[in-house]
C-alpha cells in the first residue's frame, strides 16, 4: 500500500515541507501586429508603430493567512505565515528563498533539512517540459491542534489548503487539500518566535531528510557541519535520479494492442475522481491512515468508469468488505484493490475479464482517466489518475493534470510530484465473459 501519507494525529514529530515539479522556459511572447498603413486625400502618415509587447505576468502573486487560528498569537502566526510564504515565493519564481532567519538557534537540523527539501523541490521543478513558476497561489491555514510545554515552546498541528495557478496552465485552479505540518515554537520575548521544529507529513520530506525528518536525536551526535554535507550528498544524489527519471519518460513504454468488448467512461471517471479530493465517499473506507488511500480512490474512480470488479482472473480486483481476501469469490477485499504494486501487477497480467489496459504504455500517450504509477525506481509508491491532458500548440502531450488521494490533489501536474518516476497505465475499457 502507498507510503505517502499525510497522518492527521501523529506523535511529535520535526521537520519537513511539500511536493515537487519543474519547469521549461516560458512560451515566447506573440510577435506585434503588423502596423496599419493609413492613406488620405491629402499628404499620406507615416505608418503607425507597433504596438510594445505586453510584459509578462508577475510571479508568486499570493497570500496565505490562518482561516481557523485557534489560540495563536500574532507573533505565531506571523512565524508560520513567513515560512510559507517564502516556501511559495520559492515555488513561483522557481529561485531558492531562503529561511535560515525564522529558525531557532540550535535547531540546524530543521534549517538545513528544510532548505534541502525547498531546493530539491526547485530544482526538479526547473527540469520538467512545462513551466512550473506559478502566476498566483492562495494558501489557507487551520490550527488544529496545540500543546504548551514547561519550557514555554508551543507545539501545532496545523492543516494547510492552497489553490495554485501555474504558467504552463494559466486558466486552472490546481488544489491541493489537507497537507499537515507540525511546527515547535520557542519564544522569543515580545510575541516573537522562532521555529525549533518544523515538519511537513509526506515522503517528500522523508525522502529528502531520511532519518532527521522525524527523528531528531538522530541528529544530536552530528556537528552542523556534518549535517550539512549529509543533506548537500543527498540532494545531489536525488537530483541525479530525477534527471534520468525525466529523460525515460520520452523512451519508456511499449506500444501494444489491447482489446476491449467495452468502452471504459473516462468522463465518468475523471468526475468522480475530481468529485473526492478533499473528502472521502461514505461508501467506501478510507486508508489515508493505513498505508495511504490512493490506490483505493483510483480503483472506486475505476469502477465509476464502468470497469467490473474481478472474481475470476488471477490478479482479482475486487472491494466487498475491508477483510483481505484475495480468494475468487464475491467477499472481502484484494490486495489489488488498494495496494499500488499489486494493481499495476493485476494491469499488466489480466488478459481475460474485466480490466483490458496496457500497463508501461509510452509516457506521453496517455488520456484523461488513465492511471500513472510513481515511485523510485520499481519501488511504486503512488497512483493517480489523470484528469486533463497538457499539449503544446500542436498537439503534443507534455504533461497531465491529476487528481489524488493522500496526497488530496485535484487538477494538479503530476511533474510538479517528489517521486519523479512515473508510468503510464493506459486503460483501454474491459472484457466481458
Amino acid at each position: 500500500m502507498m507510503t505517502d501519507v499525510l497522518r492527521r494525529s501523529i506523535p511529535l514529530l520535526l521537520t519537513g515541507a511539500l511536493l515537487l515539479a519543474g519547469c521549461a522556459p516560458a512560451a515566447p511572447e506573440p510577435s506585434p501586429p503588423e502596423p496599419p498603413i493609413h492613406t488620405s486625400s491629402s499628404q499620406p502618415e507615416d505608418p503607425a508603430p507597433p504596438d510594445e509587447p505586453l510584459p509578462p505576468e508577475p510571479l508568486g502573486v499570493g497570500t496565505a493567512a490562518f482561516s481557523q487560528p485557534g489560540e495563536l498569537t500574532p507573533g505565531q502566526q506571523e512565524t508560520i505565515l513567513a515560512l510559507l510564504t517564502r516556501y511559495y515565493d520559492s515555488l513561483a519564481e522557481l529561485e531558492l528563498r531562503g529561511a535560515d532567519d525564522l529558525f531557532a538557534p540550535g535547531a540546524d537540523t530543521q534549517r538545513l533539512g528544510n532548505r534541502a527539501v525547498w531546493e530539491y523541490m526547485v530544482e526538479v521543478r526547473r527540469m520538467q517540459r512545462t513551466d512550473l513558476s506559478l502566476l498566483s497561489y492562495t494558501v489557507e491555514l487551520d490550527c488544529r491542534e496545540m500543546e504548551e510545554g514547561e519550557d514555554g515552546s508551543i507545539t501545532l498541528l496545523v492543516a494547510e489548503d492552497s489553490v495554485q495557478r501555474f504558467r504552463a496552465t494559466p486558466d486552472v485552479d490546481s488544489e491541493q487539500r489537507n497537507v499537515y505540518h507540525r511546527f515547535t515554537l520557542e519564544p522569543l520575548g515580545e510575541d516573537r518566535w522562532a521555529i525549533a521544529a518544523h515538519s511537513q507529513l509526506d515522503t517528500l520530506y522523508w525522502t529528502v531528510m531520511g532519518l532527521y525528518a522525524y527523528r531528531p536525536l538522530a541528529a544530536a551526535i552530528r556537528s552542523p557541519a556534518e549535517i550539512a554535507v549529509y543533506y548537500e550528498e543527498r540532494v545531489e544524489q536525488l537530483l541525479e535520479t530525477a534527471r534520468q527519471d525525466v529523460t525515460l519518460r520520452f523512451v519508456q513504454g511499449e506500444e501494444r494492442d489491447i482489446s476491449a468488448d467495452h468502452l471504459y467512461d473516462r468522463e465518468a471517471a475523471v468526475a468522480y475522481a475530481r468529485r473526492w479530493v478533499g473528502e472521502r465517499s461514505g461508501d467506501w473506507p478510507d486508508y489515508s491512515r493505513n498505508g495511504g488511500n490512493c490506490q483505493n480512490f483510483v480503483s472506486q474512480c475505476l469502477l465509476a468508469g464502468g470497469i467490473p470488479m474481478d472474481t475470476v482472473s488471477p490478479g482479482i480486483w475486487k472491494w466487498y468488505g475491508s477483510t483481505p481476501d484475495d480468494l475468487p469469490r464475491p467477499a472481502g477485499r484484494s490486495a489489488a484493490w488498494s495496494a499500488v504494486g499489486e494493481f499495476l501487477d493485476y494491469a499488466r497480467e489480466n488478459s481475460g475479464y474485466g480490466l483490458a489496459a496496457v500497463a508501461d504504455a509510452p509516457y506521453y500517450t496517455g488520456r484523461p482517466g488513465d492511471v500513472i504509477h510513481l515511485g523510485t525506481g520499481e519501488d511504486w509508491r503512488h497512483t493517480v489518475i489523470i484528469s486533463q491532458v497538457v499539449a503544446d500548440g500542436e498537439g503534443n502531450i507534455e504533461d497531465y493534470l491529476i487528481c489524488s488521494n493522500t496526497a488530496d490533489l485535484r487538477d494538479f501536474p503530476v511533474s510538479a510530484y517528489a517521486y519523479t518516476r512515473q508510468l503510464l497505465i493506459r486503460v483501454e475499457g474491459w472484457n466481458g465473459w
